[in-house]
């Protein structure tokens, strides 16, 4: 079985896209379903991975794990991501940024990765580099996404702050270093949350860490759209890398008519021919 870093790189070649479709389904933007909310939900969200999968706009697609709790809708969110990965053949990502020591995170690494089947998961590093080692266990078929720079206008207040007397590298930058150190090839692999509200931090990197291997370094990109990152800048820097741009709202929740899956497909279209166009 292919790696996690080697299955996202043949899905950005194959698909041609650099776009990941951020499945946060928000029940009063969505148009009129029938049954259970549960079920409005897994059919929402499966008719926009069929409008943005097979035409090739998404390369990967990221479930917001809030939505779907807040709904109850925890067996049809395993239903969704057993379909795309089984049927499209594409991998997710789980975002619950779930962070934790000891025999919490080993919970949690078992419900991301035996429980709702994902192939990613988000994760908060705030305790330290011990508390990843649960979810790095699973192996190269998996990835956890650090959160290294994130996209909300006050991630700088804590993550851009020089917190060692030592030295003036951002806490960001040392989060990074220590989480990619952790990555072995018998571990699962080491992805990065950069937010592309602040583009110029990935290129931070490489100005404070040796050896860094961008390659191996898979990034998720939040930020666009809604947020109003820049996508210019952020893809210029992030071309070096396994790079996948996050866009949630501003493709599934285009259109709260029935004609919501077809919209959500056009949208994705257009971010992932304006990202195509960014890296020429």
């Amino acid at each position: 079985m292919a790696s996690f870093l080697q299955w996202l790189k043949e899905s950005i070649k194959q698909q041609g896209s650099h776009v990941c479709v951020g499945l946060d389904p928000d029940v009063s933007k969505m148009p009129k379903l029938e049954g259970t909310l549960p079920e409005q939900l897994l059919e929402f969200s499966s008719a926009i991975v069929d409008a943005t999968a097979s035409p090739n706009h998404a390369c990967i697609y990221k479930a917001n794990f809030a939505f779907w709790l807040a709904c109850g809708a925890e067996k049809e969110l395993t239903q969704l991501v057993s379909f795309i990965q089984s049927e499209r053949c594409l991998p997710v990502i789980l975002d619950a940024k779930f962070g934790d020591i000891g025999n919490t995170a080993v919970k949690y690494a078992k419900a991301a990765f035996e429980r709702f089947t994902a192939s990613g998961l988000t994760v908060n590093p705030y305790l330290g580099p011990g508390t990843l080692q649960p979810y790095l266990d699973y192996g190269p078929t998996k990835a956890i996404f650090v959160l290294s720079h994130t996209s909300n206008l006050d991630a700088a207040i804590f993550q851009e702050k020089c917190y060692c007397s030592t030295t003036s590298e951002p806490l960001f930058v040392k989060v990074a270093r220590e989480a990619v150190a952790l990555r072995t090839e018998n571990t699962a692999s080491v992805g990065l949350v950069m937010g592309a509200t602040f583009p110029q931090q990935i290129g931070e990197f490489e100005n404070w860490i040796e050896d860094w291997n961008p390659s191996a370094i898979p990034l998720l990109l939040p930020g666009i759209g809604k947020q109003e990152g820049d996508l210019e800048a952020t893809v210029a820097l992030a071309s070096r890398y396994p790079f996948v741009v996050n866009s949630s709202r501003g493709i599934i929740h285009a259109s709260s008519e029935a004609d919501f899956a077809k919209v959500a497909g056009q949208k994705a279209k257009e971010l992932c021919d304006d990202i195509n166009k960014a890296l020429r």
